[in-house]
């Protein structure tokens, strides 16, 4: 039996959960293309153009998929720069003390976000020269469901929702508490790769996104539904992800 739900009979809060559900985001931990590292540390719309479904979703003319395809190249490019610049790609000696892996966790999220930010900021020109208004609004929806959690860190989601200073810390503080939730079950002994650990991230990451969700205000939680827009298919983006070997159409390896 399936019961379906009208959308209209549901709380924002388990909209926003439905619409920025977690199978692509979760899998940026399996993969280390550069898209996936971009996308784990904030909205990044120019990385997430790079995938096909996302292209398909835009409905893309044959010239705006050629000249998507050399854009996609440029910014691959330039965000391998970036990384290796910043070293930002290193995941340090993992024989490291457990306080001082964190820390260097929390540096990597910040140069990434840094790093997502001047790429997206250094190529936001071209890319309005590509997509139409409605084709860039959509991108930008994804690129904010894509990102999860990570969304609420971008300074112009942040702007948009008109986030109090106190807001920002209950949503950083909800970050680190399921961080080290993270740390400790990625430290856990067995496959990286089974069934169970997926799953129990999975889990995590939707308790963290319902967890961030409930700081804000009712208001700001419609304002965040508008935000992200309809529902899209995050695992097309992990599927697009693996056939391409990790890295997305048109990217250079990072």
């Amino acid at each position: 039996m399936v019961v379906r739900f009208g959308f209209r009979f549901l709380p924002i809060a388990a909209l926003l959960i439905a619409a920025m559900n977690v199978p692509y985001v979760q899998a940026q931990g399996r993969h280390h293309g550069s898209s996936a590292r971009g996308m784990a540390h904030g909205v990044a719309p120019l990385l997430v153009l790079g995938h096909d479904a996302v292209q398909k979703e835009l409905a893309l003319t044959p010239e705006q998929t050629d000249k998507v395809k050399q854009l996609v190249a440029e910014v691959h490019e330039e965000w391998s720069q970036q990384i290796h610049a910043a070293g930002a790609g290193s995941h340090g000696d993992r024989n490291q003390a457990s306080e001082d892996q964190q820390k260097r966790h929390s540096e990597m999220r910040s140069n990434m976000a840094n790093i997502a930010k001047s790429v997206n900021d250094k190529f936001r020109g071209k890319l309005a020269e590509i997509l139409n208004r409605p084709q860039q609004t959509r991108l930008r929806e994804i690129a904010i469901q894509a990102a999860g959690t990570q969304a609420f860190q971008d300074a112009e989601v942040a702007r948009d929702l008109n986030l109090t200073k106190a807001q920002q810390d209950q949503l950083a503080a909800v970050h680190q508490e399921f961080a080290d939730k993270f740390s400790q079950l990625r430290t856990e002994g067995g496959d990286r790769q089974s069934h169970d650990r997926y799953t129990k991230m999975r889990e995590l990451r939707q308790d963290e996104l319902s967890r961030s969700i409930s700081v804000l205000t009712q208001s700001q939680q419609g304002t965040f539904a508008k935000m992200t827009g309809k529902p899209f298919d995050l695992a097309q983006l992990h599927q697009s992800h693996a056939r391409h070997g990790g890295h997305t159409r048109g990217a250079k390896s990072a």
